[in-house]
């Protein structure tokens, strides 16, 4: 199951870099975003429930946009988190991009959530003209950033754009907000994804495991039949889930999502689009990374995940490299305002002009 950032709990394997064999290629739709990186494939498909597609586009120089919630349909897909799920795509380019969602998005009677909203010719219309574009700069985020090869190349794009005629506005949002992201995250997508997969019980559907009894083969493939990056979601899902905790865990979960929503929204009220770092750092290594724990609640490493709280539309774009690693900016837009963010992204693209080559 596509679950975790690190992508270590693949059936084959711990998915690797294609910039570096050591390190992980980001999760947990990392594979997709390798094939893309590698040359393999010019378009893959991935799922983004909380920075999925967007993390290891990051961590692999590719582009990664997951459209907004509902424009492509979810018919198909094995959930994850049914109210922050959305299908998207990695490519090597932002017109790829574009196109791609020309082919995918519409509606599907199939998927009751997928969107009625008209579907444009992205391609055709994608326009790269930052002039009086008005992009904000999500400082709150962008100023925790410590690494200084991502910090001068980013304080360097924002002048780029500067000159390329964009309105730059620095933007800030509550902290306190931005770090009940993790927690509200963790609690709703696991309770969510632990609905989701309840019939994963070696019975009627999943890895059947051996067992004397009914109870054995059920207990034996809920735990055997699982990772341990499954099973620790699942135990924080069913936890949350008690009727005794609903109260105090999941549905004060889904209040404080609503408060973030709210307040992330307001930031787009005056901006075309907003704009920061998209990981803090690069990828780390395979052997640095946990199996089981999950990592220390950083909301430079969660903020994305407002995009799947929002449900807004959001695009990652490789920046530079280094070490020879990649790091990426990430632009979002309001609901359904693809083509906006994609003539943004192009623009942005342009200006940036990434030249890296992975050594796979």
């Amino acid at each position: 199951l596509g679950m975790g950032g690190t992508n270590r709990n693949a059936f084959t394997g711990p998915v690797h870099n294609p910039y570096d064999l050591d390190r992980i290629s980001g999760g947990s739709s990392g594979g997709s975003a390798v094939l893309v990186a590698s040359k393999a494939v010019p378009l893959a498909i991935g799922t983004d429930t909380g920075d999925s597609i967007r993390k290891p586009a990051a961590f692999c120089g590719v582009v990664g946009f997951k459209p907004t919630y509902g424009r492509i349909p979810r018919y198909g897909i094995i959930p994850y988190a049914s109210s922050l799920d959305t299908v998207g795509t990695f490519t090597r380019s932002v017109k790829d991009a574009a196109l791609a969602l020309e082919v995918l998005a519409g509606r599907d009677d199939h998927d009751m959530t997928s969107s009625y909203e008209e579907v444009g010719e992205y391609s055709v219309l994608l326009n790269d003209d930052l002039k009086g574009k008005k992009i904000g700069i999500l400082r709150t985020v962008s100023d925790e950033i410590k690494n200084p090869d991502i910090k001068t190349a980013f304080d360097q794009l924002v002048d780029d754009l500067k000159n390329a005629g964009a309105i730059i506005s620095d933007l800030e949002m509550d902290r306190k907000l931005l770090e009940l992201i993790a927690p509200v995250y963790k609690t709703i997508a696991n309770a969510e994804a632990t609905a989701n997969h309840s019939n994963l019980d070696g019975i009627r559907f999943g890895v059947r495991k051996p067992g004397e009894s009914v109870e054995d083969v059920m207990t034996a493939s809920r735990t055997e039949g699982f990772s341990s990056y499954v099973r620790a979601r699942f135990v924080i899902g069913s936890y949350s889930l008690f009727e005794e905790n609903q109260d105090r865990l999941f549905r004060k979960a889904q209040k404080i999502r609503r408060l973030i929503s709210e307040a992330y929204a307001r930031l787009f009220e005056d901006q075309d689009v907003v704009l920061t770092i998209a990981a803090p750092d690069v990828a780390p290594k395979i052997e640095e990374t946990s199996e089981v724990r999950f990592g220390i609640d950083r909301f430079e490493e969660e903020h994305m995940q407002l995009a799947n709280f929002t449900g807004y539309p959001s695009i990652v774009l490789p920046l530079g490299l280094s070490d020879g690693l990649p790091f990426a900016v990430e632009l979002t837009a309001r609901p359904f305002e693809e083509q906006n963010l994609l003539d943004t992204a192009a623009g942005v693209e342009k200006v940036i002009d990434f030249q890296g080559e992975p050594t796979l």
